[in-house]
Order: structure tokens, then C-alpha cells, then sequence
């Protein structure tokens, strides 16, 4: 009855490592799509947004290679690699768990640091080239205009007279040969803090609910270790 328990647990254990390997790949996966989503509007967000994902792309990492030590562990029935993984998968747990909150805590301050990132960098807008092609991706990619609205740009472009805002503010069509007035009247009402900044807490959450399902996964993974080893050092006598 034991052998057929312990035969249970150790295939058990070695098909939780395989999702387990699996769901460190998708984390993976997860950090690096978001640190490319994010690289292209460094300006516009802080380096809090960036660690995050780098996080996830380490722990991913690590986790392939716990991974295959718990395959090790678990198929040769091996007690020391056994405990070995039961311990950094217990580290694991602790580094993805600060991921988790540190993610859920970065999704409810997003819009609060994008705001605030956005504001810093319209003056820079005409005097910077690459600031400048930034905000035009932003606002046209977004359909939004400004901070909060249109009007914000009118004290940072002087234009509080004409009401002029950037043409990617508007609706317009490329290639077209016409006059093209751009200003608060026809703008984009969204603001971009708003439009962009759920973008980006949009990403936010996905690192969050990786974080979550992998959490999961590492103590399915914990218990089955644990019961396998114990029953390894009981059958081979281990002091």
C-alpha cells in the first residue's frame, strides 16, 4: 500500500514540476511582453514599471531551473534534492508573493504616477524630438489629448489665445490636402492619464494574476515535495 502511495505522490510531484516549469515560462513570457510593451514609452512611465517585469523575467528563470531539479529529486526519489527543492521553492514562493502584492499595489497607483510623468514632460514637447514623436504616439494610439484634457497644453504651448493644441490631439486624416485647424473645440476629450495610464495598469495586472496562479502552483508543488520526501527518508531509513 505504501509503494503504490509513494508511486502515486512521485509521478504526482513529477507532473506538478511539469506545470510548474510551464507556468515559469508564461511568467516569463509574461515580464518580458510587458517590458517590451513598456520600452517604448520610457518617458512616460517610472522605473518602478520597469523592475517589475525584469522581476518576473528573473523569476522565470529560476524557476526553469528549480523546475528541473524537482524532476531530478522527485524521479530518482532522491531525499537531499528532494529537500533542496522544497527549500528554494519555499524562497520562490516568498520572492513571487512580494511580486504579487508589489504588483497589486503598482496597478492601484498607476494612473497617480503616469500623471504625474505626463505633466513633467510637456514642455519638453517641441524642444525634445523624441519626447515630442511620444506624445503624438500616445495621443494618437490613445485617442486622447493632454493630461487630464485638451486644455492642459495651452500654458505649456502658449497658446491660450488660439486654443491650439498638437494636431495628433485631433481626428485627421493622412494624406489629405485642406487646412487643418486643431485646437480644444474639436480635441479628443480623454485625457491621456486616464486612456493611457489603464493601459498600463492593464499590464500591470496580468504580472499580478501570473504571480497569483504561480503562487498556487508552488504550494501544490511544496505539499507533494514534502510528502514525497518524507516518505523517501522513511523507507530508505534517512536519520
Amino acid at each position: 500500500m505504501l509503494a503504490k502511495i509513494f508511486t502515486t505522490v512521485k509521478y504526482t510531484l513529477v507532473s506538478v514540476n511539469f506545470l510548474f516549469l510551464i507556468t515559469g515560462i508564461i511568467v516569463l513570457a509574461v515580464g518580458s511582453s510587458v517590458q517590451s510593451a513598456y520600452n517604448g514609452y520610457h518617458h512616460f512611465l517610472s522605473e518602478r514599471f520597469f523592475s517589475l517585469p525584469a522581476f518576473c523575467v528573473a523569476t522565470g528563470i529560476i524557476i526553469f531551473l528549480i523546475a528541473f531539479a524537482g524532476f531530478y529529486g522527485a524521479f530518482m526519489e532522491n531525499y537531499f534534492m528532494i529537500m533542496a527543492f522544497v527549500g528554494a521553492m519555499v524562497l520562490m514562493f516568498i520572492f513571487q508573493l512580494s511580486a504579487c502584492i508589489a504588483g497589486y499595489v503598482l496597478k492601484g497607483s498607476t494612473v497617480a504616477l503616469v500623471q504625474q510623468q505626463l505633466l513633467n514632460t510637456m514642455d519638453l514637447y517641441g524642444p525634445n524630438l523624441e519626447v515630442t514623436k511620444l506624445w503624438d504616439e500616445v495621443q494618437n494610439d490613445f485617442t486622447c489629448c493632454g493630461v487630464l484634457n485638451s486644455s492642459d497644453w495651452l500654458p505649456h504651448l502658449n497658446t491660450q489665445e488660439t486654443f491650439g493644441v498638437p494636431i495628433s490631439c485631433c481626428d485627421h486624416t493622412y494624406g489629405a490636402i485642406q487646412t487643418f485647424t486643431c485646437n480644444t473645440t474639436v480635441a479628443y476629450s480623454t485625457g491621456c492619464s486616464e486612456a493611457f495610464g489603464n493601459w498600463v495598469k492593464s499590464h500591470a495586472g496580468s504580472i499580478g494574476i501570473a504571480g497569483i496562479v504561480l503562487v498556487l502552483m508552488q504550494t501544490i508543488a511544496v505539499a507533494g515535495a514534502l510528502w514525497l520526501a518524507n516518505i523517501t527518508r522513511q523507507e530508505r531509513q534517512f536519520p
